[in-house]
């Protein structure tokens, strides 16, 4: 059963499931950053974490990812950035208006929000370096973590994964 709430009380939902379930990766989870000039819901996510720690509990999102912090979120768009070289990528592989907010260990693939004007602004979407992005995937960073934490507290599939906890850790299978 898909539950609507805001984005703080899914995300006190999300801890209070890891709390019990998978303490190792709630104990991942860095402490908040205040951060201004940014879409509001970067920005509220920031407010309660300034990312995980890069470690296998860190990484409990979906395809191995783990919340990245505000200077890691920067250092992998300015990477990605750095590669598009032409339209035609930017169309294609890596938009300039995406900001990584959560990547698996070596940023080859991670969630991003699109910051760029329009209708799709504020969706959630998922990049893999080797074949470009999907964008609007979720229409907020709300919903995508709402899907989450559904799919943790029900043990349902999410995105084609099935949480599991090993070692105190929430991971994907």
């Amino acid at each position: 059963m898909t539950r609507n709430g805001s984005f703080g009380e899914t995300w006190a939902r999300l801890t209070e499931w890891l709390a019990v379930m998978a303490p190792e990766s709630l104990a991942a989870v860095r402490p908040p950053v205040a951060r201004e000039g940014i879409l509001p819901e970067l920005g509220e996510l920031y407010a309660h974490c300034d990312g995980t720690l890069p470690t296998e509990a860190g990484r409990f999102l979906v395809s191995g990812c783990g919340l990245l912090s505000v200077e890691e979120s920067v250092s992998l768009r300015a990477r990605l950035v750095s590669l598009v070289d032409g339209p035609d990528v930017e169309a294609d592989w890596w938009r300039l208006d995406w900001v990584p907010w959560a990547a698996n260990h070596d940023g080859a693939s991670c969630l991003f929000v699109d910051t760029g004007p329009g209708p799709g602004r504020g969706a959630i979407g998922y990049f893999f370096q080797e074949s470009g992005g999907e964008a609007q995937l979720w229409p907020s960073l709300t919903a995508f973590l709402v899907a989450l934490a559904d799919a943790v507290e029900e043990g349902t599939s999410f995105v084609g994964e099935t949480p599991v906890v090993n070692g105190g850790a929430l991971g994907w299978d």
